[in-house]
């Protein structure tokens, strides 16, 4: 079964140089981007409700703390209380996992597709610098572009920048990342960093589309009004531009009549 999987990404690539033939732009490098789009598109469903559920975490990351700090002293409470915010905003911690589970294998049998590869044409396996995608970049170019695309993916998704473990992540998996790239096919590699990219755009774009809600460690800010976080019961005050412009002006004006 796995030699069969293995068997459809070479012929997938195949397929897709056939495609750059056909409109005169003969050449595996281009090829194994478009397999990477179509990747992409198909994972998209998938990759589109992480960012989201990634998004809204880091969101709800103040008042995350402000539990941890609350219920520090009783943790069944602390979790629960975690759990009934991430059910409110409709949040899975877990939601993450899927999309890395499912490119693992993809990455493998690409891995194992590119060493099995016959080229139509040897000459159209050498892309930008890279004198073929079957062997390691001997200039560690995509290596080094797989470790800056990692970085830059972190930094849009990563939920606490201050947090120590999440912050030692955010250089340590790249370098990782950029290591991995210099060791295997550069067509791999090429893979890594157009899945990258095309992630950095999604990123953004989930990220600018979600900047509606903010939260403060004393409560969340939402819609003008400012919903308290402290005690049992929440406390709601509605902060209105008009109502505080109305304020001022009978206090001023009650200011005159005294005068």
């Amino acid at each position: 079964m796995w030699s069969s999987i293995v068997q459809g990404f070479a012929d997938l690539i195949q397929g897709f140089y056939h495609i750059t033939v056909a409109i005169g732009l003969p050449n595996y490098g281009f090829a194994i981007i478009l397999v990477t789009i179509a990747i992409k598109l198909l994972l998209y469903p998938l990759t589109h409700k992480q960012m989201k559920s990634m998004r809204k975490m880091q969101e709800l990351q103040p008042r995350l703390k402000l539990l941890q700090e609350r219920y520090k002293e009783d943790p069944q409470r602390m979790q629960k209380e975690v759990f009934d915010l991430y059910k409110e905003h409709g949040v899975s911690p877990l939601s993450g996992c899927l999309p890395l589970l499912i490119q693992l294998p993809i990455l493998v049998a690409f891995y194992r597709a590119l060493y099995q590869l016959k080229y139509t044409v040897p000459a159209h396996a050498a892309f930008l610098w890279v004198p073929t995608l079957s062997k390691p970049d001997p200039y560690y170019g995509f290596a080094i572009l797989a470790g800056v695309t990692t970085y830059i993916q972190q930094k849009l998704s990563t939920l606490d920048p201050n947090d120590p473990s999440q912050k030692s992540m955010l250089y340590v998996m790249p370098v990782f990342i950029a290591w991995l790239a210099a060791t295997l096919p550069a067509g791999l590699a090429l893979y890594w960093v157009t899945f990258n990219v095309l992630s950095i755009a999604q990123q953004a774009w989930v990220n600018a589309r979600s900047g509606g809600t903010k939260d403060s460690p004393d409560g969340r800010v939402e819609k003008g009004k400012v919903v308290a976080a402290g005690g049992e019961g929440k406390k709601e005050s509605v902060m209105s531009d008009e109502g505080g412009k109305d304020g001022d002006g009978e206090r001023r004006k009650k200011g005159k009549k005294r005068g």
